[in-house]
């Protein structure tokens, strides 16, 4: 299995031309351990320990303290990257895409394979690709931070946290939502269903996208979102649908549908009587004060979160409780 570091030291070999032990002396922590040695000083002298322990660490293998400042080591690499760049001919439009397209692809397949969600990861990356308030160099170096912390970590949800943090400090602003309108065109048929197991289906320019993501039975039920970190969570979204962006649950054979506060609200579209009901209304449009109550869903209904996001609410096979 190719780990998250592994794609992240081979992504600097190749693309970047710094090879491994070059890169871990930048990304590693100088402070020694209890035994007297860093984790960076064993690395630059004990090669199989380079190899098996860093460039192929487990994700998790490592937290934040076996590593040096993630802005510091981030923009010495991205340094040595462009200059190499340079040399050969193109520059930081190429350092941009290839952190946005195929260095970050591989990072989500490898986060997939280690059993952890790689929406996240993308799902960030979108939002700042979406930041209209950042320069096309801003926006690399995010993407590129994330992919590097990320790398380091195993962890996307963390890696997430970091880099919103520096973008906070260095440009006075993290990674929001992007913000729409919501419209009220939703195609839908059939009669609700109560009391049974539903699952959601992403719904994409009329067509519908697998998987099926089943609602939990759990008592905290499934929450929508784009940074949701929950196994039982669902990630599957746009840029415009916030980090955790409505909740699903059942309670008593009835299954409810509440927003959580998002940027740019939602809306459900009844199967039976095609009825538009706002169940959140964006934020720039709700009464101060006002709490926007759980609304009933069921088998058929739509479900828009912001004004890209769309999900068909179905039944399937289950256990009723």
């Amino acid at each position: 299995m190719q780990t998250p570091s592994h794609i992240l030291y081979a992504d600097l070999k190749a693309f970047g031309h710094i090879s491994n032990h070059d890169a871990a002396m930048i990304l590693l922590s100088p402070t020694p351990s209890a035994n007297g040695m860093s984790i960076r000083g064993r690395a630059g002298t004990d090669r199989t320990f380079l190899s098996r322990d860093i460039v192929h660490a487990r994700p998790g293998r490592y937290g934040t303290e076996a590593f040096s400042s993630f802005p510091r080591s981030t923009l010495q690499l991205e340094s040595l990257i462009l200059s190499h760049l340079k040399e050969a001919g193109s520059g930081p439009a190429q350092f941009g895409r290839h952190y946005r397209g195929q260095a970050a692809a591989s990072m989500c397949d490898s986060i997939a394979s280690a059993g952890q969600d790689g929406n996240l990861y993308q799902n960030a990356l979108n939002r700042i690709w979406a930041a209209e308030q950042l320069s096309d160099g801003e926006k690399s170096r995010l993407a590129f931070m994330l992919f590097v912390v990320t790398g380091c970590l195993g962890d996307p949800l963390t890696s997430i946290g970091i880099v919103d943090a520096y973008s906070q400090s260095a440009y006075a602003d993290g990674l929001h939502t992007m913000e729409t309108h919501i419209g009220r065109e939703c195609p839908c048929a059939a009669a609700p269903d109560d009391g049974v197991c539903l699952g959601i289906l992403r719904i994409e320019n009329g067509k519908a996208m697998l998987p099926i993501y089943p609602l939990s039975l759990e008592p905290e039920g499934t929450v929508i979102g784009a940074l949701a970190p929950g196994k039982q969570d669902v990630t599957a979204v746009e840029s415009d649908v916030s980090a955790r962006h409505a909740r699903i649950w059942r309670s008593h054979g009835t299954w409810w549908l509440q927003g959580l506060h998002s940027t740019n609200g939602t809306t459900l579209v009844s199967g039976d009587t095609r009825e538009v009901t706002i169940v959140e209304p964006p934020r720039s449009q709700r009464e101060p004060g006002r709490e926007y109550g759980p609304v009933r869903i069921s088998n058929s209904d739509v479900l828009r979160l912001g004004a890209s996001t769309e999900f068909l609410v179905m039944r399937i096979a289950g256990e009723k409780s």
